[in-house]
């Protein structure tokens, strides 16, 4: 599919990846998001050897040999393969590393959302529309990451970014929601989502969900006449039972008693 200027040759994701050292040349170009987690990156004709951190980003050149690898403790990494006259066009417009591999994303959440674009394209079915889309979802990448060349990476940015796309999740998540699938889909591990969403609020996910929901049935409660199993569906509980019980633990009286008192 080069007659599209650019084209997708592969793309993946790797959640823990272990310490190791990956030495290698590619006949394409390569781009790494790591997401969390911190290590190293060597390119033969760079000098000196380069940290990468949470939210970093590097391109790896067409035939250039490079080592890289998560330090002790592992790392979250998304990667794509590419190649074709628009990227060796994007390098020649100092993109793809120009200036220094390792950089931070201008958008790191688009970035993060472009990556995962990419990587449900290629699970599809092949076809002329797919690989459309996925040169489309590309170019966005490469817009996301930006020309800036090597970025200090700001400590807890990435996380900070991280927290709001989760709380986005959260926030329209509807009946009963499982945390690992929310990590899933931000291609990070449990612990990570769970370190990134307490520190943009104080909670746990699972704490921060209730709150939200039981937030939320205080005001149907207090402005509507709807009865109490409506409401609990509503905000996420199929079951009213349910519902009545994790609503009295939280707010001290039952949901038809918090109500006569606000009619009060």
């Amino acid at each position: 599919m080069r007659a599209l200027g650019i084209a997708v040759a592969g793309a993946g994701r790797i959640l823990g990846q272990p310490p190791s050292c990956v030495d290698r040349v590619l006949n394409c170009y390569a781009g790494v998001l790591v997401l969390q987690g911190s290590g190293t990156l060597e390119l033969d004709g760079h000098p000196g050897r380069y940290p990468v951190r949470p939210g970093s980003f590097f391109w790896l050149p067409a035939g250039v040999r490079h080592t890289y690898g998560p330090a002790a403790g592992g790392w979250d990494e998304y990667w794509v393969l590419f190649d074709g006259p628009a990227a060796r066009g994007y390098a020649e417009l100092g993109y793809l590393g120009a200036a220094g591999p390792v950089a931070e994303p201008a958008d790191p959440t688009e970035a993060l959302a472009q990556c995962i674009r990419v990587l449900e394209l290629l699970g599809r079915p092949e076809s002329l529309a797919g690989h459309v889309a996925a040169a489309s979802a590309l170019h966005a990448l490469i817009n996301a990451v930006g020309a800036g060349g090597r970025t200090p990476v700001e400590p807890g940015r990435f996380r900070r970014d991280l927290g709001s796309r989760a709380l986005e999740l959260l926030d329209r998540a509807e009946g009963s929601v499982r945390i690992s699938e929310i990590a899933r889909e931000l291609a990070v591990s449990r612990d990570s989502l769970a370190v990134a969403v307490r520190q943009a609020t104080g909670s746990t996910p699972t704490v921060y969900l209730m709150r939200r929901r039981i937030d939320r049935a205080k005001v149907l409660l207090t402005e509507t006449d709807e009865p109490v199993a409506l409401i609990a569906r509503q905000v996420g509980y199929p079951d009213p039972a349910y519902f009545t019980r994790v609503f009295t633990r939280h707010v001290g009286v039952a949901p038809s008693v918090f109500r006569k008192q606000q009619k009060r």
